[in-house]
């Protein structure tokens, strides 16, 4: 398979939606990209970007090139479709003012120009068949409660500060924020409570390795948002329970609780193979 290099960097995931031209031309206002120095005082993570509460800055600290690369290729798991030299797990700060008005998918392609140029990466992508889990909805019906429309005044998913938790151990969603957010328990209990929250995000909830250990395809059928709560035992699905662990695995959950269940499957998946670069980023 032949490697791209800088401007094909970009067209190899969005290709079929945008001219070339397009694509190539995709870039940030202004973009800084440096290598991460520890005690620096600033908080570790990524925030900001398209659909956010800053839209039109995206700001990455101490991460690893790794998760960048997830964020610009769309890819749910870091670790399993992104292969490379070792130092892609080497940590970076990134930031970026994304020109107003981006969407997306165009934010994307942004990102994979930034890296493929500062690091010059040259890479290939693989498609492959992985078993994953399909969400159907089980034998009579779904357990769930449609969301009341309500005032948002935080974007999807978006929960700051202190989480609060019930009587029951289920964390509390803050008014006028639509979020899925999980917590844990003694006895390795999982509580989950969702406000406002489409299956897909459920199903890429699920797909985490701290749930199914599998990627997890939204083949309910469900449209719309929905409110819920999940509470279960933190084992794989088709695991047997103990008497050490009595509680509901996840998939007798699910079935009990919302109405839904997992179904082995199988999916076609984008793997993207760094083959060479550059460990320190060129100058900004």
């Amino acid at each position: 398979m032949k490697a791209l290099k800088i401007a094909g960097f970009g067209l190899l995931a969005v290709c079929q939606s945008l001219p070339q031209s397009a694509t190539t031309a995709l870039s940030f206002d202004a973009a800084s990209v440096r290598a991460y120095h520890e005690g620096d005082g600033a908080a570790i993570g990524t925030s900001g970007g398209p659909e956010t509460r800053d839209p039109g800055r995206y700001v990455g600290r101490g991460m690893p090139l790794r998760l960048y690369l997830c964020v610009a290729f769309n890819i749910r798991d870091c670790q399993e479709q992104i292969s490379g030299p070792r130092w892609i797990d080497d940590k970076y700060d990134i930031v970026a003012n994304v020109p107003p008005g981006s969407t997306k998918e165009q934010f994307r392609t942004m990102l994979q120009n930034l890296l493929g140029t500062r690091f010059h990466l040259m890479l290939h992508q693989e498609m492959k068949t992985l078993p994953v889990y399909e969400l159907m909805v089980a034998k009579g019906g779904p357990k769930l409660k449609r969301s009341v429309e309500e005032a948002r005044d935080a974007p999807q998913g978006v929960v700051t500060g202190k989480v609060e938790h019930d009587a029951d151990g289920f964390p509390i969603v803050p008014p006028g924020r639509p979020a899925l957010i999980r917590s844990f328990g003694p006895g390795w209990v999982s509580h989950w409570r969702a406000r406002q929250q489409p299956m897909s995000r459920l199903a890429e909830a699920l797909g985490q390795p701290n749930a199914s250990g599998r990627q997890v395809i939204d083949k309910t059928g469900l449209s719309g948002e929905y409110d819920f709560t999940l509470s279960y035992q933190m084992r794989p699905p088709g695991a047997n329970p103990g008497d050490d662990a009595p509680g509901l695995i996840l998939e007798d959950a699910l079935e009990q609780q919302l109405g839904l269940k997992l179904v082995n499957g199988k999916a076609p998946f984008d793997f993207v193979v760094i083959e060479s670069g550059e460990r320190a980023p060129v100058d900004n």
